[in-house]
Formats: C-alpha cells, sequence, structure tokens
C-alpha cells in the first residue's frame, strides 16, 4: 500500500502535468480575435456584389421615395408640364386623389414603387427646369441623358465631349466620369451619377444659350 507522503507527491506531478497542458493549448491557441473572423475574412476587403446590390436598391428605394414625395406636392400646372408617360402618370393622379392621412401615405409609397421603372435623374432634371423655367427643355434632358450613357460606357466618351464643348474646358468631367463609374460598381460615391447629369445639363444648357446668342448676333449683323 503506498504511504501518504507518495499518494501526495502523485497528486503533486498530476496537478503540474495539468498545469502544463492547460499553457501548452493556450500557447498554440488562435487569438480570440481570429478565432471570431470568419473565413477569408480581410478588413481591407471590398465589398461583395450582393452589398453593393443591396446599398444600390436602398439608395434606389431613397431617392424614389423623395421624388415620389416631390410629385405629390407639385402643382397641376406642372405637373403637365413633365411629359410623364401614362403609366406612371395614372398611378400618380390615383394617388393624389387621395386625401386621408395614413392611406395618402399609402398611395405615396405606390408612387414611389413605380418610380423604379423610371430615370431618376432625368426625371428630376425635368422637375428642376420646370421650376426654375416654367417649362421642361426634353430635348436637352435627352441630349444630357445620351452623352452621360456615352461617357460612362464608351472609352472614347470623354475625347468626343471635349472635343464637341470646348468651352467645357474647366469642368473635371474625367474625375465625375470616373466617380460614376465606380458608384455603379461600388455603390460609392454615393450620388455621383446624379452630380454628373446635372453637371452635363449645365454644360449643354450654356452651349445652348451661347448658341442661341449666336444665332442674334448674326440675323443683327444681316439687318
Amino acid at each position: 500500500m503506498a504511504s501518504a507522503a507518495q499518494c501526495g507527491q502523485r497528486s503533486l506531478d498530476l496537478a503540474s502535468a495539468t498545469a502544463n497542458d492547460r499553457v501548452s493549448s493556450r500557447a498554440h491557441a488562435p487569438p480570440t480575435s481570429v478565432m471570431m473572423r470568419p473565413m477569408g475574412f480581410d478588413q481591407d476587403d471590398e465589398p461583395t456584389r450582393r452589398q453593393v446590390a443591396r446599398r444600390a436598391r436602398r439608395d434606389a428605394g431613397d431617392a424614389s421615395a423623395k421624388l415620389a414625395n416631390t410629385l405629390m406636392a407639385l402643382p397641376p400646372s406642372a405637373l403637365v408640364k413633365l411629359g410623364l408617360d401614362s403609366d406612371l402618370l395614372a398611378v400618380l393622379t390615383r394617388a393624389r386623389a387621395v386625401k386621408a392621412l395614413i392611406a395618402r401615405r399609402r398611395a405615396e409609397r405606390t408612387v414611389a414603387g413605380a418610380l423604379r421603372r423610371v430615370d431618376l435623374e432625368a426625371l428630376e432634371a425635368k422637375i428642376e427646369s420646370v421650376r426654375s423655367t416654367g417649362v421642361a427643355d426634353t430635348q436637352r434632358l435627352h441630349q444630357t441623358e445620351r452623352w452621360r450613357t456615352r461617357l460612362l460606357d464608351d472609352v472614347d466618351g470623354v475625347t468626343a465631349f471635349r472635343a464637341a464643348f470646348p468651352a467645357a474646358a474647366d469642368q473635371p468631367i474625367e474625375a465625375m466620369v470616373a466617380d460614376a463609374r465606380s458608384e455603379r460598381t461600388t455603390g460609392k460615391p454615393r450620388g455621383a451619377g446624379r452630380a454628373l447629369f446635372r453637371r452635363l445639363g449645365d454644360v449643354l444648357a450654356v452651349a445652348s444659350d451661347a448658341a442661341t446668342a449666336a444665332l442674334a448676333a448674326a440675323a443683327i449683323d444681316d439687318d
């Protein structure tokens, strides 16, 4: 039979071995922060396509809701000048006819949903044009949209734009196009596409005014 001293020594040896095992386990265990990270995680990773798409949908929803609210409040005299397509106009007319507050909010959300199928930047530009001048210059807005599409999709778009509008040499078109393309793929910077549309609209408006002034001067000279 083992003596009390031997039993005590065995207990000490067992306790020491257990403590050593714990120390060894801690030494080889990965840091807690690493264990908590999902596989493949990298803080510097770019947003995934799903995240970009989700952000784009959220931004589009915000823009649609804001524009729907604007359309609901526009006076009828301004509304008829926007040239809205028949489907959107029908939805908007029904929504504007609703007077009860809660029901009107629901109707406004229906308008926002219908606006998801509309070029929001072009419609915003029309509204701004009607507010500032009383008319919507549809032809200029279509030209603006065509130029924006060409600048974003055509590698020679910026060169062509510079050649067509030399007076806009001081405009940061290259940087704005780069931001708008980045927004398409990453969702950032937000509002870059709209900013480009507005800037192009300003350039075309100035060019149109200059052309009108030149024609007027030529007419005076002919007289």
